[in-house]
């Protein structure tokens, strides 16, 4: 098995729409994804790519803070390291870039993201009430990542 964490290309939005149709209740769609690749200079997307093959990949805006946006790996592929790798390769990412702190939203019963995130040191900061919209609350998660610019 050959594996990567490459940066995004528009070719690879159509297999990412497609993992989010079949992970998310809301993905966020072309639309989204080809506006923020083309218009946002604060937009970083990376995939997993396995064999050739999109099976995952992160969204996050890179400013002052970080906000990931959206992350998921391809369920064949959960349980095998690459959610800790993509992950590991964003925070280190953040802290060349002098970020302070990376910021999230998590479903409340995605327990296996959750868990994930905290083995990374994020912590719930917040809820977001009825935030998806199927009516299920957020957990706001944050890590500091100590950095001064």
């Amino acid at each position: 098995m050959k594996y990567q964490i490459r940066k995004m290309e528009l070719a690879d939005i159509p297999a990412i729409v497609e993992g989010e149709e079949r992970i998310f209740s809301t993905p966020l769609g072309y639309d989204f994804l080809y506006t923020d690749l083309m218009l946002n200079p604060y937009a970083h997307y990376f995939v997993l790519e396995i064999d050739k093959k999109v099976q995952g990949y992160i969204g996050l805006w890179i400013e002052d803070n970080a906000q990931i946006i959206n992350f998921y790996v391809e369920k064949a592929y959960q349980g095998l390291g690459f959610g800790t790798m993509i992950l590991d390769f964003i925070v280190k990412l953040c802290q060349m870039s002098k970020v302070k702190n990376i910021s999230l939203e998590v479903r409340k019963s995605n327990i296996v993201a959750i868990k994930l995130y905290e083995k990374f040191g994020f912590l719930q900061v917040n809820i977001r009430p009825h935030y998806y919209s199927d009516g299920e609350d957020a957990l706001v998660m944050n890590k500091e990542l100590g950095v001064d610019k």
